[in-house]
């Protein structure tokens, strides 16, 4: 176990899928993917092992690749994670994006 507190993007991504018939992630062969909006993409790994989603990235286990028009912007942990820090693309932005699409923390 961990004492970090889970980042509330991963906690915006979970409540994405879920409503989104994501759960549980394990069903899926490989990732479960998504395109949130226009700009930003998804793809999570559910599995123990690392997976390839269909755009050819190799996608950690249990964290979530992110693109942003296309190209990579992110990885997201439970725990943290990196992703774009640009005008048009950052972690205010995404956020935004995944609750305009129905996640709420």
């Amino acid at each position: 176990m961990t004492d970090k507190p889970v980042s509330l993007l991963f906690i915006l991504l979970a409540d994405y899928g879920n409503k989104n018939g994501a759960a549980p992630l394990s069903q899926f062969e490989a990732c479960w993917e998504k395109q949130i909006d226009e700009q930003w993409w998804i793809a999570m790994n559910g599995h123990q092992e690392p997976k390839a989603c269909s755009h050819g990235n190799m996608v950690e286990s249990f964290s979530c690749y992110v693109e942003f028009n296309g190209f990579p912007a992110g990885m997201i942990y439970p725990f943290g994670g990196i992703l774009a820090a640009g005008s048009a693309a950052n972690e205010d932005i995404f956020i935004e994006a995944l609750k305009a699409a129905g996640a709420v923390e």
